[in-house]
C-alpha cells in the first residue's frame, strides 16, 4: 500500500483494520447460529462487551411498504475514542432460526450489499438491499445530517476525527461489520460482497476499492464525487464570475431564464455533432458554442428578456470554460455545455462549495451562511481563486480526494462499474474521466487498441450523454438521456462478478422523452446506425473512440498543489504531449 506523508496514519489504520477483519468471520463461523436478538447480547458474536462498540441493538424489523419484508436489524455505534461515534445499520434477511425461507440460507441470498450516502450525509436505510435478499448495510459516517462545516474547528485547525470518519473510517467499518455480523447470524461467510452508491456513495465505492480492496468483489460507484476538494472548490468559480462581472445586476446572479436559454442554445448548436438530432450533446467536451451568440440583437439570439448582455455572455463562457490560473492553465473543469446552471450558478452559492472554501483555508469565518466567499476574485489582486484552490490541494486534498490506485482490488479479482452522466450538474464529469484515464495508463496492456482494454478487464466506465447527476433529468429542460433503470446496472455487475460476463453495453432508458439507448464502456460511445427510430436502442451500436485530441488536450490540468503559478502537467493527466502536437488546445474563453 502506497502512502503519502499526510496519509501515513490513515494507511496504517487501514492495514490494522483489514488484518483484524480477516480472522473475525472464521471465528464467528464456528458458533451455532443465533437468533436475531442474540446478536447484540451474546458476547460470542462480537458486539456485547466489545470495547470498540459503544452500543448495539438487534431486533426483528420490517422494511417500508409496499415490500414490508421482515428482517433482522442491527444498529451499532462504533468508536475507539470519546469523540468517535460512527453509527452503522445492518439489515439481515431472516435466518432459518428466525423463520426465514426462500433464499440460500433462510431468506438470505448469500451476499452483502453496502449502500452509500449523498452530499455530506450518510445513509442508514438498508431496505433496498434487504428487499432483494442481500445483507444491507449503511453508516452515518460519524455525524448526523449533511453539514460538513464541523470539519474546521473554531481555532482554525482541522477536525480530523470528523473528516476521517466521514471519508473513510465509517464506510470501512460498515463493510467489515456487515461481513462479520452476517457470518455470525448465518454461521457461514458471505459468498460475494458488493457496494452500491452514487455521488458521495460513488466516491465511497472508489475509496473502498483503493483502501479496502481485498474485502469486496463488486462495486457499483456511479457519478463518483472523487477529487472532492478540487471539484467542490470549482463549484464556486461560476458564482465568483457572476459576482465580479455583475454589470447592472448588483446581486451577481444572471436571471435563471437567461441561463436556460443559453443551455438550450448550446444543445441546439452541438446536437448534430454525433450524426443524430435527438436533443442530446453526445460529448460536451467537443462543443465549442459561445454564449456571445446569445447577446441581445445578434442574429439567432433569443428574444428579450432571455438574451444576454455582453457582460453576461462573458460570464457564461467563463462558467463553461472553468477555472484557470494567471497563465491560462486549467486548474479544474467547467460546467459542461448543455448542463443545468441552477445548482451551482444560481442566486445563491451551492452550500458545499462555500463549505469547501472554509476547508481549503482552514477558516470557519467562510462557513455558510457567510458571504465572505465574495471577497475572492477569479484571479486578480488579494485572495484569488487560484490561491484558494492551491490552499485546498496543499492542506486537505490528499485526505479527501480519493485518487489512489486500485491494485489490491484488481488483485482480488474485483469488478468496478461506474455510470457517468455527461451533463452532471453537481460534479464535473471530466474529473472522473481524468481519473479513468490515469487508471487506463496504469493498467495498460501491450497492444491495447484504444489504451483502455487493460483497465476494462476489471473497471468499466459508462458515459451517459444527456444525463444529469445520478440519472436526474437535465434541469431547465425536464428531459434526460438514457440511464440504467430497475437495477440493470447492479444486475450487470453481479453477472460480471459471478458469471464472468463482462458488460459490453448496458441498455439505458428514459421516460422524457421515451427512449432507450446502449450505454457503452468508455472510450466507446453509442453511434446511430443512420436509419430507424433515433429513440430505439436497436438502431444504435457501441463503437468509436471519444479519446480524441479535440476532447482530451484542452483538459490537461495544471500541476497539483501548484495551482496558482504552475505549468500544465501532462503526465498527471495521463496525456502524451505528442498526442496534443506540442501545443495547448483551448476552449472558447
Amino acid at each position: 500500500m502506497e502512502c503519502s506523508r499526510i496519509l501515513l496514519r490513515v494507511c496504517a489504520s487501514t492495514v490494522a483494520l483489514v488484518a483484524g477483519a480477516v480472522a473475525l468471520p472464521n471465528a464467528a463461523a464456528a458458533l451455532a447460529a443465533p437468533t436475531c436478538a442474540g446478536l447484540a447480547t451474546d458476547p460470542r458474536f462480537g458486539l456485547a462487551n466489545n470495547p470498540s462498540i459503544k452500543s448495539a441493538t438487534s431486533a426483528i424489523k420490517t422494511t417500508a411498504a409496499p415490500a414490508s419484508t421482515k428482517y433482522c436489524g442491527v444498529t451499532l455505534v462504533y468508536g475507539t475514542s470519546p469523540s468517535q461515534n460512527i453509527t452503522i445499520a445492518i439489515g439481515l434477511p431472516l435466518s432459518p432460526a428466525d423463520g426465514g425461507a426462500g433464499g440460500t440460507m433462510g431468506a438470505w441470498n448469500g451476499r452483502t450489499e453496502g449502500l452509500g450516502g449523498g452530499g455530506c450525509a450518510g445513509n442508514l436505510n438498508v431496505d433496498a438491499a434487504v428487499n432483494a435478499g442481500y445483507v444491507g448495510s449503511g453508516t452515518d459516517g460519524g455525524h448526523a445530517g449533511g453539514d460538513c462545516t464541523p470539519g474546521v474547528n473554531a481555532d482554525h485547525t482541522y477536525n480530523l476525527q470528523f473528516i476521517q470518519d466521514f471519508f473513510r473510517n465509517g464506510i470501512k467499518q460498515q463493510i467489515l461489520w456487515s461481513k462479520r455480523i452476517a457470518t455470525a447470524y448465518y454461521s457461514k461467510p458471505p459468498s460475494y460482497n458488493y457496494w452500491n452508491g452514487c455521488s458521495t456513495g460513488g466516491r465511497q465505492g472508489y475509496l473502498l476499492a483503493q483502501e479496502l480492496g481485498s474485502q469486496l468483489d463488486g462495486i457499483l460507484a456511479s457519478a463518483p464525487a472523487v477529487y472532492w476538494t478540487r471539484f467542490q472548490t470549482a463549484q464556486m468559480w461560476g458564482q465568483i464570475a457572476m459576482f465580479e462581472q455583475a454589470g447592472e445586476n448588483p446581486s451577481g446572479a444572471i436571471p435563471p431564464a437567461k441561463l436556460v436559454a443559453a443551455q438550450k442554445s448550446a444543445i441546439a448548436a452541438c446536437d448534430a455533432n454525433d450524426g443524430a438530432v435527438d436533443g442530446i450533446i453526445n460529448d460536451p467536451r467537443t462543443c465549442r458554442f459561445s454564449a456571445k451568440a446569445n447577446i441581445c440583437g445578434k442574429p439567432g439570439a433569443p428574444a428579450a428578456p432571455n438574451c444576454l448582455t455582453a457582460d453576461e455572455a462573458v460570464v457564461v463562457d467563463k462558467i463553461w470554460d472553468g477555472p484557470r490560473n494567471k497563465h491560462g492553465n486549467r486548474i479544474w473543469f467547467g460546467l459542461d455545455r448543455g448542463s443545468d446552471f441552477s445548482i451551482l450558478d444560481g442566486p445563491t452559492p451551492f452550500p458545499l462549495g462555500v463549505t469547501q472554501f472554509e476547508w481549503n483555508l482552514i477558516d470557519p469565518s467562510f462557513a455558510p451562511p457567510s458571504t465572505k466567499w465574495n471577497t475572492v476574485s477569479l484571479g486578480g489582486k488579494g485572495l484569488s481563486y487560484p490561491r484558494v484552490a492551491e490552499a485546498g490541494s496543499r492542506n486537505i486534498a490528499d485526505v479527501t480526494d480519493t485518487f489512489g490506485p486500485l491494485d489490491a482490488f484488481r488483485a482480488r479479482g474485483g469488478k468496478l462499474m461506474t455510470f457517468l452522466g455527461a451533463n452532471d450538474q453537481f460534479i464535473y464529469p471530466r474529473g472522473v474521466l481524468n481519473y479513468y484515464r490515469q487508471m487506463a495508463e496504469r493498467y495498460q496492456r501491450n497492444h491495447d487498441r484504444t489504451g483502455f482494454e487493460g483497465v476494462q478487464s476489471f473497471y468499466r466506465l459508462y458515459h451517459a450523454p444527456g444525463v444529469g447527476h445520478c440519472g436526474l433529468p437535465i434541469f431547465g429542460l425536464g428531459t434526460t438521456g438514457a440511464w440504467p433503470q430497475n437495477g440493470a446496472d447492479f444486475t450487470a455487475l453481479v453477472n460480471w462478478v459471478e458469471k464472468g460476463v463482462a458488460p459490453d453495453q448496458v441498455v439505458g432508458r428514459s421516460l422524457a422523452p421515451a427512449l432507450s439507448r446502449p450505454l457503452c464502456p468508455y472510450p466507446q460511445t453509442a453511434k446511430y446506425k443512420g436509419t430507424g427510430d433515433v429513440n430505439d436502442a436497436a438502431n444504435w451500436s457501441c463503437g468509436g473512440n471519444l479519446e480524441t485530441a479535440e476532447a482530451v488536450c484542452p483538459d490537461v490540468l495544471v500541476k497539483y498543489k501548484d495551482e496558482f503559478d504552475g505549468p500544465l502537467d501532462y503526465r498527471a493527466s495521463a496525456v502524451d504531449p505528442g498526442f496534443c502536437k506540442g501545443g495547448r488546445q483551448d476552449d472558447n474563453r
